[in-house]
C-alpha cells in the first residue's frame, strides 16, 4: 500500500488506520474477512500483510498486517478513529483529506476502514 502523505505516521506506531475510497464493484464478503471486486479478485483482506511504500514503483520500507476491516463514510469518522490515522481530531483529518484529494472531496464518499499494525522491514 502506498502512503505518499502519511509514511512516517505508519512507520512511529502513531498511524494504525487507513482510509481508502471504495471503488464501483468493490464488496465486504459475508464472513467479513476480506474485499473481493466484481471479478472476484481479494484486495484487502484481515490477516494477511502488505507492503508499505513511500510511492507508485518505489521500494517496499516495512509490511502491516491488517487486523480489521469495515465500510463507513468519509466524514463518520470518530476521534477515535481520527488518533488512529494518526490525527489530533476528525476535523485535522478532514482538513488532511481535504488537501489529498482535493478542496471538494466528498466527506460522504464511501471508504473502506483498515486496521493494521506495522511491521518494519
Amino acid at each position: 500500500m502506498i502512503f505518499a502523505h502519511t509514511l512516517e505516521k505508519v512507520l512511529n506506531g502513531t498511524k494504525t488506520q487507513t482510509r481508502r475510497l471504495v471503488k464501483a464493484g468493490e464488496q465486504l464478503t459475508a464472513d467479513g474477512v476480506c474485499i473481493r471486486t466484481a471479478r472476484g479478485r481479494r484486495l484487502y483482506q484481515v490477516g494477511k500483510t502488505y507492503a508499505v511504500q513511500p510511492a507508485r514503483g518505489k521500494r517496499a520500507v516495512a509490511r502491516i498486517r491488517i487486523t480489521r476491516l469495515r465500510c463507513e463514510g468519509v466524514g463518520d469518522i470518530s476521534a477515535e478513529d481520527a488518533r488512529a490515522e494518526g490525527f489530533a481530531s476528525p476535523r485535522a483529518f478532514l482538513e488532511a483529506w481535504r488537501a489529498i484529494h482535493g478542496a471538494k472531496a466528498d466527506v460522504s464518499a464511501r471508504v473502506w476502514v483498515i486496521a493494521f499494525e506495522t511491521e518494519r522491514l
